[in-house]
């Protein structure tokens, strides 16, 4: 189950949130330490607006007044707090989530086998770490009376979030439980959690804003990971990177998984270079996974996909000639690399421009121009890479055969084609900028941006006002997309549909900005 907590600073805007959260929510978290008092009390007011809440709520509701030291919106007081407890355990709403440093003085006022106890959520939230030993710090915190106990961390290490899982898992339980890993690595509690027992999994609040680290709008939850309809069964695949928050591939793989009716989920992972090796083996590897489900396969992308290599069992020939890894496959114990960026940078490529035997010049050195340097030279492309490290370059040169030049040195009347495979024009880097000055691009016939965000780069702008065939880069994402899933269900990917999924992302993105 899904549950968005409704952040409100009035009692009027409180109703209003509670409706429209209720559309895509199971449960609404009413977190009545964000109202704005004027001259009542904060635990007076707070009541007020709860009972007020609870006659026209739409869903069932947890109830919240939370201290800012343990993740509140305003400074609260110990007695403050108790004092707001004791009226509210009074009301019918469904569920209360009380902090544990609150328990001790709530069992001198009801019995542990009272029964408002099943209705209580004993919380507790660390913003710094994960306790080593997770099962004695919550048998040592939370009351065995509690019908549900909820344990916020902070993730820090991939073997942080295996804990929690642990925990969650550890035999039958009395309580039920919510674990949740604040911060990247932590999505996996928020996507996975309620397929392995925990109670529900917390949304961002009702405007989209997360209010704790890692938290993911209802909407996403629901319909492009399908949080609710994952179970032990489901097979994960996913994307290993620093940062994934821009990528797409999660709707092109889940709308694909969707649209074919497969019990599978893919999540991206952020995943710094100091934690690779570890996520690899907690998370990812067949002989070392310590999380409880099967994986069905991961992309990989900046910064890892030369540094990932170590750590694999053997590459395909294909990320052997090229040097760079995109997608891991299992197969039986092993975790082998692959490259699906050479099939998906050409065949859009050679679907609309002739390459064999023309002249054709590639911008950058990175990861995306081996790959389609890789795939121009195989196709019988006469190729030159043109960079400002030509050291980098180089090495280009040397594995694939092909001229190297200073970036400075293009000229586009030399060349039948041009390849950007450098992030310039990229939202969010360089964005509005031109790789190469546009006046050098007179005497092109097609001009290929691997960029995709936005569609229309200034380089394919300046191309287009000089009447040169342009073609953008979701093509490519979509087609080395689509050679992923292939490779890890053994299925024909249906690429209308990841386009379509692309497209929508795209379209959402630019119109939140």
């Amino acid at each position: 189950m899904i549950c968005t907590p409704i952040v409100a600073a009035t009692p009027d805007a409180l109703l209003a949130a509670m409706t429209a959260a209720a559309v895509t929510a199971d449960w609404l978290e009413l977190r009545l330490d964000a109202l704005q008092t004027t001259t009542e009390t904060p635990p007076s007011a707070a009541g007020q607006a709860l009972r007020r809440a609870l006659a026209r709520r739409p869903k069932p509701v947890v109830v919240t007044f939370r201290p800012r030291a343990q993740g509140g919106l305003r400074e609260l007081a110990r007695d403050e707090r108790l004092a707001f407890w004791r009226d509210a355990l009074q009301t019918e709403a469904e569920a209360f989530d009380i902090e544990s440093d609150l328990a001790e003085p709530l069992l001198a006022d009801y019995a542990p086998a009272h029964p408002v106890w099943s209705r209580i959520i004993v919380s507790h939230h660390d913003f710094a770490a994960t306790p080593e030993d997770v099962a004695g710090f919550a048998a040592a915190r939370f009351p065995p009376c509690a019908g549900t106990v909820k344990l916020a961390t902070a993730i820090n290490r991939p073997d942080d979030v295996c804990r929690l899982f642990d925990w969650l898992l550890d035999g039958p339980p009395p309580t039920r439980k919510i674990p949740v890993g604040m911060g990247g690595y932590g999505i996996f509690t928020r996507i996975l959690g309620p397929a392995y027992g925990a109670r529900w999994t917390y949304a961002a609040a009702h405007d989209g804003r997360a209010i704790a680290p890692g938290q993911l709008p209802a909407a996403e939850l629901r319909h492009a990971f399908r949080a609710p309809e994952l179970n032990r069964e489901t097979i994960v695949a996913g994307l290993l990177g620093a940062p994934v928050a821009h990528s797409l591939s999660k709707d092109i793989h889940n709308a694909a998984f969707a649209h074919l009716g497969l019990n599978w989920v893919y999540i991206p992972v952020e995943t710094p270079p100091e934690s690779l090796g570890q996520c690899l083996r907690d998370s990812v590897h067949p002989r070392s996974r310590r999380l409880p489900w099967q994986v069905g396969g991961y992309s990989v992308t900046l910064p890892h996909k030369t540094a990932v290599i170590p750590y694999l069992d053997r590459l395909t020939p294909t990320a052997a000639r090229v040097g760079a890894v995109n997608t891991l496959l299992v197969e039986g114990a092993e975790l082998i690399g692959d490259n699906t960026d050479v099939a998906g940078a050409m065949r859009p490529l050679t679907e609309r421009f002739e390459v064999r035997g023309k002249r054709v010049a590639v911008l950058g050195a990175g990861g995306g121009a081996r790959a389609v340097v890789c795939g121009l030279a195989d196709a019988g492309a006469e190729v030159t890479v043109f960079a400002r490290d030509l050291g980098r370059a180089s090495a280009l040169s040397e594995r694939f055969g092909v001229l190297v030049a200073p970036l400075d040195r293009f000229r586009g009347a030399d060349f039948a084609g041009l390849v950007n495979a450098t992030p310039v024009g990229m939202a969010g880097y360089a964005e509005g900028a031109c790789p190469v000055a546009p006046e050098k691009l007179d005497g092109l016939t097609w001009a290929y941006d691997l960029v995709y965000r936005p569609r229309l780069t200034p380089l394919l702008q300046a191309a287009a006002r000089r009447g040169i065939a342009a073609l953008d880069g979701l093509p490519m994402l979509v087609a080395q997309a689509a050679e992923q899933f292939a490779r890890w269900t053994q299925r024909s990917a249906p690429e209308h549909v990841m386009l379509a999924a692309a497209e929508r992302a795209l379209a959402a993105r630019s119109a939140a900005t």
